[in-house]
């Protein structure tokens, strides 16, 4: 068996190609719009795409399961419950499909989004009991999915906690995304887990009932992905042109000081909006416009979405958050200053007054 993880910066997003040698056949799960990669892998080993397998609709990144579709011949796998405007496969509860020596087993897992489901895999050639299960956005490596891009946190308690710990602590876990992305709030940098380290660290998973659970996973969410439901559409194949540019990206939207500093000494045109309250401003200040990060939706008219503007705040926390609502109103090129003004302080301008 041939098992291949593609880790997409952009985004923070995982996609896999599984593949059986003895009879030349393979399949991606959660496949880029990028599908060079997937034909260029099976190309090397002799192999043909004959299954595309998406765990849900996605509403963060695009997704190239119809283009791959259209490129290999390949049929496209979603759970029954998704509408697509092109030819797909609807998958049940309990459904088994062979990859060649390749067994999937189907697991609806629904809360992240209702149509979301897991994939167990079984190299057949090793053994009868699973290898390891793709998440997709169910459960991450030290998180599990949000449950307010149309999911439900109800749903999403009942698919980790009755459905995937039961599963025996040595199968492997493989998400579709690592931290970065805002499909969760917490997740870890690494690609990849067991289901019984997840279930003795995962924070999310240490809850004795179902209402400490959903308290817990709809606090402190991050802002939505920009334009998540038409995202959902174009992937679907209800949309000819995709309504974003770049997937959300959070590391893509962050500028350090020493950065910062750089562009400023070679003369760059940088607009500094400044989102902390009065007080803090007359504290210190880089000189920059300010409107207060609980004013921003409502005074954005004053910025112009063409200028690259640098968001800064006291350490960087209230200018994420706008950094976020800017991207998602339709401005491209703004970027959170990572660690903010005390950072600038620290680093870079030691005589300016910390507070």
């Amino acid at each position: 068996m041939i098992f291949k993880q593609y880790m997409h910066e952009q985004g923070s997003c995982l996609s896999y190609l599984m593949g059986c040698t003895r009879t030349g056949a393979c399949c991606v799960v959660d496949p880029q719009l990028d599908i060079e990669p997937y034909l260029d892998s099976a190309s090397s080993k002799n192999l043909k795409i004959t299954n595309i397998f998406e765990t849900h609709a996605q509403a963060d990144h695009l997704s190239g399961a119809r283009k791959l579709a259209e490129s290999s011949g390949a049929s496209v796998h979603f759970h029954k419950s998704v509408h697509a405007a092109f030819p797909v496969s609807p998958l049940n509860d309990g459904d088994e499909l062979m990859i060649g020596n390749i067994k999937i087993s189907v697991l609806h897992t629904p809360g992240h989004t209702p149509d979301s489901v897991c994939y167990l895999v079984t190299d057949t050639t090793r053994s009868v009991h699973p290898w390891f299960i793709l998440t997709g956005d169910t459960l991450f490596v030290g998180d599990t999915g949000r449950p307010d891009l149309d999911g439900n946190a109800e749903d999403l308690y009942d698919s980790l906690y009755e459905k995937l710990m039961n599963l025996d602590d040595v199968i492997e876990i493989f998400p579709t995304h690592f931290a970065g992305s805002v499909c969760g709030r917490s997740i870890s940098p690494k690609p990849s887990s067991t289901v019984g380290f997840e279930r003795r660290f995962n924070p999310s998973l240490q809850f004795k009932s179902k209402a400490e659970f959903v308290q817990f996973v709809t606090q402190t969410l991050p802002v939505q992905p920009p334009q998540f439901h038409k995202v959902r559409q174009f992937n679907l194949g209800h949309l000819k042109e995709p309504p974003i540019e770049r997937t959300y990206d959070e590391h893509y939207l962050q500028i350090t000081v020493e950065e910062l500093k750089h562009r400023l000494d070679n003369g760059d045109t940088l607009f500094m909006l400044d989102v902390r309250n009065p007080d803090e401003f007359r504290i210190c200040n880089l000189g920059g416009h300010l409107i207060p990060v609980r004013e921003l939706q409502q005074r954005m008219n004053e910025l112009d979405p063409k200028q690259e503007i640098v968001v800064h705040c006291h350490r960087g926390n209230r200018s994420r958050t706008a950094v976020a609502l800017l991207y998602e109103a339709g401005f491209p090129n703004v970027k959170n200053l990572v660690g903010g003004i005390d950072e600038w302080a620290t680093k870079i301008d030691k005589s300016m007054q910390r507070y």
